[in-house]
């Protein structure tokens, strides 16, 4: 992919220790975006070391109280992407890439149709181990998962045109408020790779870090209630990877 003059996208996105993750996804992100916001939860890693040697990165600091507080990444989503004139804005978390085999083509013809929110489909992407080349795109290297509703999310819109996206906790749901004389309809379909297990190691230990950081009000409000379930859920996600299919080409 390379750079479409026709069309701006802004990416803004969450992190909180990424260092394994972080430059599989600004690579492929800074492909095709303008300008990329990281919003940094206070890592502690090399995340932030990483991510400034890219020429399009800008840094926020989002203070949760060194705790892993859903509802205020929450609100973060819901208001970090405000002001923006690009012609799209990709909210998204760390593993999570927008994609489609002509993804650009499809984003000018998105804009040139005036369509608001293209529909997103999600998919649960699967490895035995994390895919440790960075000069090579993780689309590339991991090609198989599984269709899943529950990763469904829409996290790319036009700035201009909604008014508030109102994300519930995760993102998965949003209840969004457009500007007068607008509407949501689209024709257009990507798909949202969600690249969260590769890996037994890689995600018991993030889940780990998850737990030990989970604030008293998260684990109220059952937020981020798998990783509470520990190496049992991740096991039992891991047997989903019997079933994958190939869904990049």
């Amino acid at each position: 992919m390379t750079q479409n003059s026709t069309i701006t996208i802004e990416l803004y996105l969450l992190c909180f220790n990424e260092e394994k993750m972080i430059r599989h996804t600004l690579n492929y992100y800074s492909e095709f975006c303008s300008k990329i916001t990281i919003i940094d939860n206070q890592s502690t890693d090399d995340s932030m070391h990483l991510a400034s040697t890219y020429k399009n990165v800008v840094f926020r600091c989002l203070d949760s109280g060194n705790e892993f507080v859903e509802d205020k990444l929450t609100a973060s989503k819901n208001n970090c992407w405000k002001g923006s004139t690009a012609d799209y804005v990709i909210v998204c978390d760390m593993d999570e890439f927008l994609f489609d085999e002509n993804l650009q083509e499809k984003l000018v013809e998105a804009k040139e149709q005036n369509i608001i929110m293209p529909a997103v489909t999600g998919y649960n992407m699967m490895s035995d181990e994390f895919p440790a080349n960075y000069k090579k795109r993780i689309t590339e290297q991991v090609k198989h998962g599984v269709r899943s509703e529950r990763f469904d999310k829409q996290i790319i819109f036009d700035p201009k045109k909604v008014k508030e996206i109102n994300y519930r906790p995760g993102a998965h749901l949003c209840n969004p408020v457009f500007y007068e004389n607008t509407h949501a309809a689209s024709g257009i379909e990507l798909k949202l790779l969600h690249y969260k297990y590769l890996g037994k190691d890689y995600v018991y230990k993030k889940h780990e870090v998850y737990v030990n950081r989970m604030s008293e009000i998260s684990r109220k409000k059952k937020h981020g209630y798998e990783y509470l379930e520990g190496e049992a859920h991740v096991n039992n996600m891991f047997e989903l990877a019997k079933s994958v299919k190939r869904i990049i080409k």
